[in-house]
Parts: structure tokens; C-alpha cells; sequence
């Protein structure tokens, strides 16, 4: 009894390792044991089957049960389980010399030393791992809030979630619908939180797209056989200051089989059999990729709210500069409105100018994609709304790739333009 305090603080302490950041349901543990004893359920294969039953075993306690769980040569080579079996051996010894009590003559030392080992960041992916598939399980499922809007014209989504260390990616379908094609474990940046400057380790929040599929033989040892770089920074990041360039979807170094949720300079990483899995999902200018935290799924009402607003937002906008009322136009602007070399003031004087001889303005957009930012910007909530611009007056004709950031406080408030800016080919 004179042990049971510091058994079950020693216990709080060593069980964060797995239990960080992960979250079951009620009931949940059950049916993810009922999946993993059924050797005829293969969303999981053998080994990935040891891993997720060891960590789970771990989460309750259950040493000898996660020990036996390891003890399979599938995995006998793999780092994370060898890491998870010294784990479990550490546990087993606490347990034991804390039951020894002061037949040991060195117990308090043993035990704290025991205790004091931290494994939490090394078993990071394990967390991972099984937060993944007991979403799986549970049902992580339904279609992503934030891709509102999309044209035939985009082939496939990419969303990268760095809370659940997960990519999840959406292609068109026969059908034009987009549907979950893939969902796999990622490692993203070794800093928490938005990119800011070069070299601080973060991988950048927003919305992007690949820019090309790079093959570089110099590149292969340290990031796989193939890179996929994005356009970081965007039009939103370069108005907020933020710098650095080179962020990429790659795999791992040569010989690296496992890395932990967070270890790369900035970019975001999977293993290299399913970086070459998700090769042909990949279509340059054709494939957004949005980078947050905890993307909701399955939330129709809203989903169906967004896409109102901002769709209802564009329409006041068009029917306002149809109408030749620069004023009533100019008002769906932001206060730190840019396009290019212009602010507000400069916009204002600009669109007074132009349309002051026109005897009429007919816009249509055509092509029309509106993607919403999970992550909280300064001005607030922001949308993307991207599409060819068609405009026609009395004195000019043009069509155009034009993409504006839209962004409100609250969905109290009306959607402005802050940033509007054509879209190279």
C-alpha cells in the first residue's frame, strides 16, 4: 500500500507516452480489439496488425498482452515495434519493482529512474498510428467541409491534417464526384504551428497547389524517388510576410523505413511505396492541396452554408460592377485589399478611372473552384474562390485565371475581397 501513490503517479507519467493527444470513444477500445483479432478484416495487414494491437495493449495496461503481440517476425526488424516492446518491458519492470516495495534495497532510486524514462515523442507515430485506425473504425468519413466548390477541371485534392498526422486525398471519379481515394499516415514539419520564416521548421497552413512532379537522382538518397513541390509561399502568405520557399510532398531518406509524426524541415513526408501509390493522383495545376488541423468531415448544414455565402458574395459582387456603380463595386473590397502593385486607396482610383467612359460591363465566371481555409488567419475566416473571369465592355475583352482570397470576421459578417490576382498558366 505504501507504494500504490507513487505506482499510479509513476503510471500517469510513462502511460502519456501513448495516451498523448489520443482520443477513443466509449466503447471504441472494444470494437478495435474485435477488428484486430479478426485475421479476415484486412484493413490493416500482419504487421501494421502488431503495431496497432501492441499500442492499443500499452493504452490499457496490458504488457504481457502487447509483448506477445510483438513477439512476431514480421516485425522483427521494424523500429517502432522493437521501440514499443522496450516500452512494454520498461512498464513490466516498473510494475515489478514497485511491487517489490521495500524488499528493495534500491527501489525508490529504480523506480524513479524507471519512471523518469520519456518516450512520448518517439512513440509519436504509434499514436498516430492508432488514433488513424480507430477512426477507420469509428468512421472518420463523408466529405470534407472545406472543398465547397470544384470544377471538372480539378482531378484531386490533397488535405494534409498535421493534428491526426494524416493525408487524406480526393480524386474525380467516373461519376464527377470526388471521392477518398487514399488516407495515409504523414510526417510533417519538427515545429508545431504556420510556417513563417526560411528554416524554422514549420510546415505552412493554407491552400496550394503541386506545381510539378520533380525526378532528381541527386535528391533520391535523402527525399525517395520522386518530389512533388507546391507553391508556398502564396499571394496570402507573401501579404502576411511570410518567406521561404521548397516545400514539397517526398518520402524518406534511403533505408528509413519509420520517422516520427513530426520530423521534417517544412515539407510533408510518407513512406516511399505510397509516395509512389499517390504518384498518378497528382496532376500539376490540377490538384489542391490544403495543409491544417482537425478537417471536419460529414457536416452538411455547413458545408451547405459556406458555399451560400461565398457563392451569394461573388453574385453581389459581378451584379455590382455590372452596374457601373464603382461605389457599390468598390465596397466588397477589404481595407488591406492588394492585387499586385495595388492597396485599396490605389484600387479605388484605378477602378474609377477605367470605368468612367464605359457604356456597360458584362462579367461571367466560368471554371469555378471555392476551397475553405481550416486555419484562422488575421482578418479571420478565408475562402478561395478560383475561376476564368470572362469580362466584356464597351471598350475592352478579355478572359482570364483570376483567384480571390475572400475573408469575414464572423459568418455574421459579409465576405470581402482581400486579395485579387491572375493566375499564371
Amino acid at each position: 500500500m505504501i507504494k500504490t501513490c507513487a505506482f499510479l503517479l509513476a503510471m500517469m507519467v510513462c502511460g502519456s507516452a501513448i495516451a498523448a493527444e489520443l482520443q477513443l470513444k466509449d466503447g471504441l477500445s472494444k470494437r478495435l480489439w474485435q477488428v484486430l483479432n479478426d485475421k479476415n478484416n484486412h484493413i490493416v495487414d500482419a504487421r501494421e496488425r502488431s503495431i496497432l494491437g501492441a499500442t492499443l495493449a500499452l493504452r490499457q495496461h496490458h504488457y504481457a498482452k502487447a509483448l506477445s503481440l510483438l513477439n512476431n517476425p514480421d516485425v522483427a526488424k521494424d523500429p517502432l515495434a522493437n521501440l514499443l516492446k522496450a516500452e512494454a518491458y520498461r512498464r513490466s519492470a516498473l510494475k515489478a519493482i514497485t511491487s517489490a516495495g521495500a524488499y528493495a534495497k534500491h527501489n525508490k532510486i529504480s523506480e524513479k529512474q524507471l519512471a523518469s524514462v520519456d518516450l512520448a515523442s518517439d512513440l509519436g507515430e504509434a499514436t498516430a498510428r492508432l488514433q488513424a485506425f480507430a477512426d477507420k473504425v469509428d468512421g472518420v468519413i463523408g466529405y470534407p467541409v472545406d472543398l465547397l466548390l470544384l470544377s471538372n477541371d480539378i482531378k484531386s485534392v490533397f488535405l494534409v491534417d498535421k493534428a491526426r498526422s494524416r493525408l487524406f486525398v480526393y480524386q474525380r471519379s467516373k461519376t464527377g464526384k470526388m471521392r477518398r481515394v487514399a488516407d495515409e499516415y504523414v510526417v510533417t514539419g519538427a515545429k508545431s504551428g504556420d510556417k513563417q520564416r526560411r528554416g524554422d521548421l514549420r510546415t505552412p497552413d493554407g491552400i496550394y497547389r503541386f506545381t510539378e512532379i520533380r525526378r532528381d537522382k541527386a535528391l533520391t538518397a535523402r527525399y525517395g524517388p520522386v518530389v512533388f513541390p507546391i507553391d508556398y509561399p502564396n499571394a496570402l502568405d507573401r501579404l502576411h510576410g511570410k518567406d521561404g520557399d521548397g516545400i514539397w510532398m517526398h518520402g524518406y531518406a534511403e533505408h528509413v523505413c519509420r520517422r516520427q509524426p513530426k520530423d521534417t524541415n517544412g515539407c510533408f513526408a510518407v513512406p516511399n511505396d505510397n509516395l509512389l501509390r499517390l504518384e498518378p493522383f497528382v496532376i500539376p495545376g490540377k490538384s489542391w492541396v490544403i495543409i491544417g488541423r482537425n478537417f471536419k468531415f460529414d457536416h452538411g448544414e455547413k458545408h451547405s452554408k459556406l458555399l451560400d455565402s461565398v457563392q451569394s458574395a461573388l453574385g453581389a459582387w459581378r451584379k455590382d460592377w455590372q452596374s457601373l456603380n464603382t461605389e457599390a463595386y468598390l465596397s466588397h473590397y477589404h481595407a488591406k485589399f492588394r492585387s499586385g502593385k495595388y492597396n485599396l486607396k490605389r484600387w479605388e482610383r484605378y477602378k474609377r478611372r477605367v470605368n468612367r467612359h464605359k457604356k456597360f460591363i458584362h462579367v461571367q465566371l466560368s471554371d469555378m473552384d471555392i476551397l475553405h481555409d481550416p486555419n484562422r488567419w488575421p482578418e479571420g475566416e478565408v475562402v478561395v474562390a478560383d475561376f476564368i473571369q470572362h469580362y466584356q465592355s464597351s471598350n475592352f475583352r478579355d478572359s482570364s485565371h483570376k483567384r480571390l482570397y475572400l475573408v469575414r470576421k464572423d459568418d455574421k459578417d459579409a465576405w470581402k475581397i482581400l486579395i485579387e490576382e491572375n493566375v499564371k498558366p
